[in-house]
């Protein structure tokens, strides 16, 4: 399946003359009002209310953790609330990333069992869901049991297009069931088709339904169309959040991301992290453990966004206060290759010895990259060429450098575009495009440059990168060198050493 990625990486940048004037970012959209989240359930009280609604709300923001806390204690004042049952099932169900683990599968068959012994007083939604998400924990395959639930929710839907949350929660169901998005010849699928058309359903009826954002901004960055979820990512964007609630805020920088809207993906993930460092701070519980699964997913946001501009100061002072992982990421994508070096120096996992192969190809120092590439476990995808390309990086050998990331960016050019971008710490396309114009092929390089651009639109670096292509064959080179000037926010122009 195509679900986006927990995991997140790091990239480079520098420069030498003074650049153009600091932009400021696009303004974000003020708060306007607070989150929330509502699922009226016929028989509770107002305090039972609140419980249920804050489930629903740490649903719809992947705190399943959190979920599963809000749901127990709404069954503990009134354990004949069958929705709280279907939200206890939906907490080890909804999340896209992880849908289900052995541990998780336990507890959702006992409350759907639970829940079934608790029908008396339920609304006919309630008894649906329960009968639906009971289907999703009986016997057979992970894809059996996420089938027999996406077809339960999408039968009742096909007949009841009032409940905007059964929508949304139909919608995400489907998406847990499905292998593809197109058919294989770039047609969407009828599947597909149907979620675009229960999340439309599910805003017109709520147009503040966090959790038809959320999931359409996933939806519409797979099939290629962020710009059609640019109101959801605002949307988003405009909310203030209880702690716990990160991923809300986060997702926008989906879009931002797609769109080179750099500003405001750093703007959006920087309120996630605060909001993580909040959560954090209230204690360790299931909500507490359960999101910070997620919270170096922002981080690596912030990271990217600050590069990307060359804010690279903030770089520095926001690494700082993160783990060792996200320093060492924020280090290859500014070429602090010393400050890559010690934060390695005793680390023996893949990515570790990938950034110190790379920080010490760069200082030239062939005899550490050379042990460093020895110890690389895996070398496929990105890392098929690009260890070879370090090497020859430390040896003066540009011929063998382009053979290396040619390799490597025939494994990558194609794949997904990744979480914020792929290998942003050391983009293997940007590095490409390095590499050909050292080796005086500027023709070539200006191929690779403008293709990236494409996949990552507004990034100064490509920018500068496609201005020095044409420049070096004597090609009208102002509108991307006016680009990289209008987006650059570094204190110094890049220069080709500061690429990839």
């Amino acid at each position: 399946m195509r679900h986006p990625l927990l995991a997140v990486l790091g990239c480079a940048l520098l420069g030498v003359a003074p650049a153009a004037p600091a932009q400021t970012a696009p303004p974000q959209p003020p708060v306007v009002q607070d989150a929330r989240a509502h699922w009226a359930v016929q028989g509770a009280d107002d305090a039972t209310q609140r419980l249920i609604d804050r489930g629903v709300m740490m649903l719809y923001a992947f705190d399943v953790g959190e979920a599963r806390v809000a749901f127990g204690e709404a069954l503990a004042r009134n354990p004949n609330v069958a929705l709280a049952y279907w939200g206890e099932c939906e907490a080890d169900t909804i999340d896209i990333n992880g849908p289900r683990t052995a541990e998780g599968d336990k507890r959702g068959e006992a409350a759907a069992a639970e829940g079934r012994k608790h029908l008396a007083g339920a609304s006919e939604i309630e008894r649906m869901l329960i009968d639906a998400v009971s289907k999703r924990y009986a016997r057979g395959t992970k894809k059996e049991r996420f089938v027999r639930y996406a077809d339960a929710l999408s039968a009742w839907t096909k007949t009841h297009r009032d409940d905007p949350n059964v929508l949304t929660v139909a919608a995400f169901a489907i998406w847990n069931a499905e292998d593809a998005l197109f058919d294989g010849h770039d047609a969407v699928t009828p599947k597909a088709n149907e979620m675009i058309s229960d999340l439309d359903a599910a805003l017109a009826l709520e147009p503040t339904n966090l959790g038809a954002h959320h999931l359409r901004i996933h939806l519409m960055e797979e099939l290629h169309r962020a710009h059609d979820a640019v109101s959801d990512a605002d949307a988003l964007a405009s909310y203030g959040y209880p702690p716990g609630t990160s991923h809300l805020p986060h997702v926008s920088g989906h879009i931002w991301a797609r769109l080179g809207e750099y500003g405001r993906l750093v703007d959006d993930n920087e309120r996630a992290v605060a909001n993580d460092q909040a959560w954090f701070a209230q204690g360790d519980g299931p909500g507490q453990q359960y999101m910070r699964l997620y919270h170096d997913h922002d981080v690596d946001f912030v990271l990217y966004g600050l590069t990307t501009l060359g804010r690279n100061d903030q770089t520095r002072a926001f690494a700082q206060h993160e783990d060792a992982t996200m320093q060492i990421k924020a280090a290859l994508r500014l070429h602090d290759d010393a400050r890559v070096l010690q934060l390695t120096k005793n680390d023996g996992g893949g990515s570790a010895v990938l950034a110190r192969l790379i920080a010490a190809a760069r200082q030239g120092d062939a005899e550490t990259a050379r042990a460093a590439l020895n110890k690389l476990g895996d070398r496929t995808g990105g890392r098929a060429g690009l260890g070879d390309a370090m090497i020859a990086l430390a040896a003066h050998d540009a011929a063998g450098r382009v053979a290396g990331y040619a390799r490597a960016y025939d494994a990558t050019k194609n794949a997904a575009l990744g979480d914020p971008k792929s290998s942003w710490q050391t983009p293997i396309g940007e590095g490409y495009g390095a590499a050909l114009l050292a080796a005086a092929k500027p023709a070539e390089a200006e191929t690779v440059f403008a293709a990236e651009l494409k996949r990552y639109p507004n990034d100064p670096h490509l920018e500068w990168g496609l201005a020095e292509a044409l420049k070096a064959q004597a090609k009208d080179d102002a509108a991307p060198r006016a680009a990289y000037r209008a987006h650059w926010e570094g204190s110094r122009d890049l220069t080709l050493a500061d690429l990839g």
